[in-house]
């Protein structure tokens, strides 16, 4: 008899299932880890000429990730495999080998495929990808009726509760300390909390990312409270986050689930994010709403510096409830793949 997905062993670990696989085309996805961990998939990852500095090099980069994709299942043979939906050749990959092979595929929604000009030409595709798949997982209730209008069976995965994992202990000596999660992303309002920091000499500020990705002129001009932290490995980062007394994650859109903040919330970590439906509806205790402004990030501070215990004891219930609600999807879904198998 076939083993169900999700289940565990006597000592609690989720066991994984030979013919599951979790394809993501990154180095590293820890939203992908831990998905994987719970379907009792194999995570496996591609990523080939990293960056984008030439139109030439990112057609390279998505040519071989297509071939060895294709190739590598052939080869596994495995009777599910779990995809990230960006970037969008890799569900368009597996929609193709189901066709060919009878494989079949399920797709995890990053928000990105939604929000970002970058993907918005693939939508009228990529609905057939979503159409044909076993299952699909989004992070929102708007991404959930966009892709049940297409055809799919979904599923929202909001905010994950990461599991434990190896940490490298970070050496805290500031008596007050903040951290902000981010990428110098387009979408982070960066700006607005360096012009936030100024005010807020007392704390000291780390700012996560690579350095090389900041904007012209954004270090050399930062505040002394201030600390660029560089990419991390990831032992590194997650020491940083737990040292903190409060994790800071900012986005300027709307619909984007955002990881550090539920990295954050299951480490025990107050939290300060943007004032959006989705934040809101995802993170209901231990957390602070922004809009923005460098004076409402100010604000945000000082609230929480003011009240520091209570959100440190919202943010434990925060991570319980998630873990229950996370536990219930998670197993409706195993349920759903195991009987369709």
């Amino acid at each position: 008899m076939r083993a169900q997905a999700g289940r565990v062993s006597e000592s609690g670990v989720k066991l994984k299932q030979p013919d599951r696989i979790f394809i993501t085309w990154l180095p590293f996805s820890s939203r992908s880890q831990t998905l994987a961990e719970n379907f009792g998939a194999e995570a496996v990852y591609f990523s080939y000429l990293a960056g984008n500095e030439n139109a030439a090099k990112v057609i390279l980069r998505y040519l071989v990730m297509t071939l060895h994709t294709f190739f590598y299942v052939l080869w596994r043979r495995p009777r599910v495999v779990f995809v990230m939906n960006q970037p969008v050749f890799l569900p368009l990959t597996l929609m193709f080998l189901s066709f060919l092979t009878g494989v079949k595929y399920v797709i995890d929604s990053h928000s990105g495929l939604f929000n970002k000009k970058q993907w918005m030409w693939s939508l009228p595709i990529m609905k057939y990808a979503y159409r044909y798949s076993l299952f699909s997982i989004v992070t929102n209730k708007n991404h959930k009726e966009l892709t049940e209008s297409w055809g799919a069976k979904v599923e929202v995965l909001g905010a994950l509760t990461v599991p434990e994992e190896p940490v490298e202990t970070f050496k805290r000596t500031a008596k007050k300390a903040i951290v902000v999660i981010g990428t110098f992303a387009s979408d982070e309002p960066i700006a607005e909390v360096l012009e936030a920091c100024r005010q807020l000499s007392d704390v000291r500020i780390y700012i996560t990312g690579a350095m090389k990705k900041a904007p012209p002129g954004m270090i050399e001009n930062a505040p002394e409270n201030v600390t660029f932290t560089d990419f991390q490995p990831r032992p590194n980062y997650v020491g940083l986050v737990q040292a903190m007394d409060a994790a800071m994650i900012l986005v300027t859109h709307d619909d984007v689930m955002q990881r550090g903040a539920y990295e954050a919330m299951s480490w025990s970590v107050p939290i300060i994010t943007s004032d959006w439906p989705i934040l809101r509806d995802s993170f209901t205790r231990g957390t602070i709403f922004v809009d923005n402004s460098a004076a409402d990030i100010i604000r945000s501070v000082e609230e929480l510096y003011a009240h520091l215990p209570e959100y440190k004891a919202e943010v434990n219930l925060l991570r319980e409830e998630r873990q229950l609600k996370w536990d219930n999807t998670i197993g409706r879904i195993n349920d759903y793949i195991a009987a369709q198998l």
